[in-house]
């Protein structure tokens, strides 16, 4: 192979004749000329603690234009040897495998330069604002991460010209970690659905373990993104930092203990609107000024939209249920057919338990998601949770997203109302959930944004994180029965102990003893079609 290379040459006896030449050479050739050309900035750039800072800064910026030039050129080959298969040899399970093994980088890194070249091939815009230097290679790679975990349909909108005109100008003012967050926002207001199936692949990859050996006790765990931030928020508060006495690592364990030892005592910062719990002055912790809360950033249209959302749900399952268009376990939405499991969705068939049912699927608007402090999108079903129970602080912001007005916590249930609904209910009331009510968050049963529901006892119910975050995911609505499942047995059962004391007889096998405690209300929850999908035991089914 072979390219024609046009270029000026200098003659060195008389540098001021310039001619130009145009020669044929092979590609193999400009390849060593690169190679030849980098090793002797190499051997020059050893001697470079006696340039002047000028000289230092101008080579660097030819170094980086030059790892562009190269990135650009290995992009190309690699997508063109990928397109040939090549290099692909038995054994080798993906392109990046055999890159992998030809380059001993490890897979990760083969994938990440795949990725990278990739981007480079698709996105002729981008390419060149990596060129001109206003694609740095490190946002470059953020790109192609995102852009290969994006949808099809988000990833074809991506290399348009319009949004890779918009992706070079984020790139040339932000800074790595602010253009990725950015990156991934404009990513997640394109397809909410696919951030909804990252956060909940993140929750179902959960876990923690504590090892306890001779020499210490190793922690080992992942959380999602929502989790992690609330406990980073509950360790800043323990006002714990690194200093000439602790590394930040210690710092950080410290304030580890330190929450651990404030649970275990069974301190709690003060619910009172003031500030107090109770009429008992609020206790905050060294280095905490307020009470520590994860803050959500919200536009007014993603809540609207979170509305909107909820009510077509609940529209479109009247309209398939008035039309009979559900039918055999197939569901018409919007005139196109899906093939629904009917077991899944109704809970026939299964133990109340394991009825779940999976949400009907409705394309969301194109809105901005919510987000953390720091920028990172959240799904809709957390800020529903967060709606739901969490304490919000309502931020106004002007047009320059200057903070205007800062409002007061909304929508929380008091101390009395949890310690009520504590008694009445025991536990969370998710049928087959047995985590204890200190465990619990408090639920409107009618919902606080889709409902209008009142924050009153009536109207709420305990349940643990994860299947709160399963209702508002589900769209579920709980239904509290008026006696608890066998409640008509044990009046029966108390009664003929009764009669049998009264008449002196003892009470034979098979009757009941008299129950001491009082059995928790249970619930039954259903879905917006009003198919039941978790009952209690001996609940009669749907007919």
């Amino acid at each position: 192979m072979f390219v024609q290379v046009r270029g000026l040459i200098s003659c060195p006896a008389c540098p001021s004749i310039v001619r130009m030449f145009e020669t044929v050479v092979g590609v193999v050739e400009v390849a060593a000329r690169v190679r030849d050309a980098t090793s002797s900035l190499a051997v020059v750039a050893r001697q470079s603690r006696a340039w002047t800072g000028a000289d230092r800064a101008s080579v660097l910026a030819v170094v980086r234009a030059s790892e562009a030039a190269l990135a650009e050129a290995r992009a190309h080959l690699l997508v063109a040897d990928r397109d040939a298969g090549d290099s692909l040899r038995p054994g080798d399970r993906s392109f990046e495998a055999a890159q992998a093994r030809v380059t001993r980088s490890g897979l990760g890194e083969a994938s990440r330069v795949v990725r990278q070249a990739d981007a480079l091939v698709s996105m002729g815009t981008v390419a060149a604002g990596v060129r001109e230097g206003s694609v740095p290679l490190g946002h470059l790679d953020e790109l192609a991460r995102i852009a290969a975990a994006a949808t099809p349909e988000v990833a074809a909108v991506l290399r348009t010209p319009q949004a890779q005109e918009q992706v070079v100008g984020m790139a040339s003012r932000a800074s790595r970690p602010d253009f990725a967050r950015a990156l991934a926002r404009w990513v997640a207001a394109q397809d909410p659905a696919a951030l909804q199936a990252e956060h909940e692949a993140q929750h179902r990859e959960r876990f923690f373990s504590m090892s306890v050996q001779p020499h210490g006790v190793f922690l080992k765990g992942r959380l999602d993104r929502i989790a992690g931030e609330s406990l980073r928020v509950a360790l800043d508060a323990m006002g714990q930092y690194g200093d000439d006495t602790r590394s930040p690592g210690q710092a950080s364990a410290d304030a580890l203990t330190m929450l651990a030892e404030g649970a275990c005592a069974g301190a709690r910062r003060a619910a009172g609107p003031e500030g107090t719990e109770d009429g008992a002055p609020m206790t905050v912790t060294s280095g905490a000024v307020s009470r520590p809360h994860v803050s959500l950033l919200v536009a007014a249209e993603t809540v609207a939209e979170l509305l909107a959302h909820q009510r077509a749900l609940e529209a479109a399952a009247d309209a398939a249920d008035d039309h009979g268009t559900v039918r055999g376990g197939i569901t018409l939405l919007g005139g196109a057919a899906t093939l629904a499991d009917s077991t899944a969705r109704t809970g026939v068939g299964l133990a109340p338990a394991d009825r779940l049912c999976a949400p009907v699927a409705l394309p969301w608007g194109t809105v901005a998601p919510a987000t953390l402090e720091d920028g990172t999108p959240v799904a809709m079903s957390e800020l529903a949770r967060v709606l739901c129970e969490a304490e919000i602080t309502r931020i106004v912001l002007s047009a320059e997203s200057l903070p205007l007005d800062v409002g007061r916590a909304k929508r929380l249930f008091t101390t009395a109302q949890r310690r009520a609904a504590v008694v009445r209910d025991g536990q969370c009331v998710w049928n087959g959930c047995e985590q204890h009510a200190s465990r619990c968050e408090v639920h409107h049963i009618r919902w606080w944004d889709r409902d209008s529901g009142a924050t009153s006892l009536s109207n709420a119910a305990l349940l643990c994180k994860h299947h709160h975050s399963e209702v508002h995911r589900l769209n579920l609505t709980p239904h509290r029965l008026e006696k608890p499942p066998g409640w008509t047995r044990r009046q029966r059962a108390k009664a003929e102990l009764r009669e049998s004391s009264s008449a002196g007889v003892a009470a034979g096998p098979g009757i009941d003893a008299p129950t001491t405690g009082r059995a928790p209300l249970r619930y039954v929850f259903r879905n917006h079609r009003g198919h039941t999908v978790n009952t209690p035991d001996g609940h009669p089914p749907d007919h």
